[in-house]
């Protein structure tokens, strides 16, 4: 008797949102699928601790063999070129070009530090996009004698956790945070202010309102002509995805991450699914944005496979709901800041700083493998809050389903 081919399933990308992807659909879909997931590092970095990697910390990377399970197609290579049209993904392994065809593609490549807009960045600036480059700042540091003067420019989380985290480290250096704006400028009044006592706490210097429009080699050069002298440069300023979605044709934004619908399908081609930092996904029904975050990276890689699960079974797959609750910062070793936000991603409340704090951000930056174990034993376990928003389609859908 003939046994019908499985679907084939690429996922690119071994990062939260791709691994757990992988994972649940393989549980999911069980036999009905064939899942491959292409990663060039081979791990699962925690890339949302970086900084403390670059500060001379030791931070854990898990082996996606071992993670994913038997269930999980594993191949060590880098992604390098998509045919859309052929359906299939060139990858560069072993020394040579496989090329992996697919009935559906999940695109999980994530995102990179933007260097490529302010000149000089790329080549005179250090920054934290993957662990090879957070090993290079390490080393950089180690070779960096005492009094130099260091720069972290950028006043987003990176920016805060990089520049806290060094100046904990290497309190014989000179930290100087430099922000376009202001310093945790989204966070509530009180968390600015929690987060400016400990930076001062620990002697960094804070520059506001100072855009950089040039790095040189030892100087960055601000938009009024001003200048500041460093020894070592760190940029943090933004993100964009990589750019291999767009160099395939797909549609994507202005930031590089493919533009998809309310099933994280993308627009252009049905048949490629975006997740994390490389989906521009729609606001939600509460209004709140998708932000490129780890927090959201396991929801929408969560997502993504009961998408493709719904679409084996003749089902049409539910739109992504999802609800924020905090933002945790770390502050260094022995601080850190939780901010409650309301699901639309709004600060309210008091927020949680010092040991307790340290704590929570601890937990947050620990769960997700965790999740993935859970997840391989029972498929479908990882679940997340909402948008609180109704759906007012869903009885029309469900009326439907009844008849």
């Amino acid at each position: 008797m003939r046994t019908e081919q499985r679907h084939r399933v690429v996922v690119v990308g071994g990062g939260y949102a791709g691994t757990l992807c992988a994972i649940r659909l393989a549980g999911r879909a069980r036999h009905r699928a064939h899942v491959s997931l292409v990663d060039a590092d081979g791990a699962l970095v925690q890339r949302l601790r970086l900084h403390e990697l670059a500060a001379g910390r030791d931070v854990r990377a898990f082996a996606l063999p071992g993670l994913a399970g038997p269930g999980v197609e594993t191949i060590h290579g880098r992604a390098t070129a998509i045919d859309l049209r052929a359906g299939r993904v060139r990858v560069a392994a072993g020394g040579g070009d496989v090329h992996l065809p697919y009935d559906t593609l999940v695109l999980a490549t994530g995102s990179t530090v933007d260097v490529d807009t302010v000149p000089g960045a790329a080549r005179h600036a250090h920054r934290l996009a993957d662990a090879a480059a957070a090993l290079r700042l390490r080393a950089a540091l180690a070779a960096t004698p005492a009094g130099a003067g260091v720069a972290v420019v950028g006043g987003g989380m990176t920016g805060l956790e990089t520049a806290s985290e060094l100046a904990e480290a290497r309190p014989d250096l000179r930290l100087r945070l430099v922000t376009a704006g202001r310093a945790g400028g989204w966070l509530s009044p009180a968390g600015r202010e929690h987060a400016g006592a400990v930076l001062r706490r620990l002697g960094v210097e804070v520059v506001e309102d100072a855009r950089v429009r040039a790095v040189e080699q030892d100087r960055l050069v601000f938009d009024d002509g001003a200048e500041a002298g460093f020894d070592l440069a760190v940029w943090c300023g933004g993100f964009v995805a990589t750019p291999l979605a767009r160099a395939a044709g797909l549609r994507t934004d202005a930031r590089g991450r493919v533009v998809v619908d309310a099933t994280l399908r993308s627009l252009s081609h049905p048949e490629v699914l975006a997740v994390g930092d490389a989906a521009a996904v729609p606001r939600q029904r509460n209004g709140a944005a998708i932000r490129m975050a780890c927090a959201v990276a396991v929801p929408l890689g969560a997502h993504a496979a009961d998408v493709v699960t719904a679409a084996l079974d003749g089902r049409d797959p539910e739109p992504f709901d999802f609800g924020w609750l905090a933002q945790a910062i770390g502050l260094g070793r022995r601080d850190a800041l939780v901010q409650p936000v309301d699901r639309a991603d709004v600060p309210r409340g008091r927020v949680l700083g010092g040991r307790a704090a340290v704590r929570l951000k601890a937990l947050a930056c620990s769960v997700q493998a965790p999740a993935m174990r859970l997840e391989r034993r029972l498929p479908g376990a990882v679940r997340w809050t909402g948008s609180g928003v109704r759906d007012e389609r869903r009885p029309a859908r469900d009326a439907a389903a009844a008849a």
